[in-house]
C-alpha cells in the first residue's frame, strides 16, 4: 500500500475514502519498465455497490505484454483527489530512482487526469484519438 485517507468530514468539508495498492513486485515493475516508457491509466465509475472508483495503473514490459503497476480505489474524483494519491505514488518511485518519469501517460478522454498528471508529473499532454 502506498496510500491510505479515511474518510472524514472535517470543518464541513468531507475527505474522501482513498486507498492505493502496489505490491513490491509491481514497484519494480514500474521502475524498470515505466522509468523513460509508458503508463496506462483506465478508470471505472461507480460500477459497484458502494460507487467507489477503480483505478488501474498498467505498464508495457519488454515484450510489449500490460504489466499492472497499481490499483487505487476512492470515493471521489476530482483534480484534488487525484493529486493526492499521485503525488505519494511519484514520490515512491523517486525514492528508489532520483531521476523517475514515465515518459508518456496514456489515458481515455478525461480532463480531471490529464490536469493532475499535468500538476505531478509535469507531462506535456498530446492527443490519442482511438477509434
Amino acid at each position: 500500500m502506498f496510500f491510505f485517507q479515511n474518510a472524514s468530514e472535517i470543518n464541513e468539508t468531507q475527505t474522501p475514502f482513498t486507498i492505493g495498492i502496489q505490491t513490491p513486485t509491481q514497484c519494480e515493475s514500474m521502475l524498470s519498465y515505466v522509468h523513460n516508457g509508458a503508463i496506462s491509466m483506465d478508470a471505472t465509475f461507480g460500477k459497484n455497490y458502494m460507487k467507489f472508483h477503480l483505478f488501474t495503473l498498467m505498464g508495457f514490459d519488454t515484450h510489449h505484454t500490460s504489466v499492472f503497476l497499481a490499483w487505487i480505489i476512492t470515493s471521489r474524483q476530482t483534480i484534488e483527489d487525484l493529486i493526492e494519491w499521485l503525488k505519494p505514488l511519484k514520490d515512491k518511485m523517486l525514492s528508489h530512482v532520483a531521476h523517475w518519469k514515465p515518459s508518456c501517460f496514456l489515458i481515455d478522454n478525461a480532463s480531471q487526469e490529464l490536469k493532475a498528471l499535468q500538476l505531478v508529473l509535469y507531462l506535456i499532454p498530446t492527443l490519442c484519438l482511438f477509434p
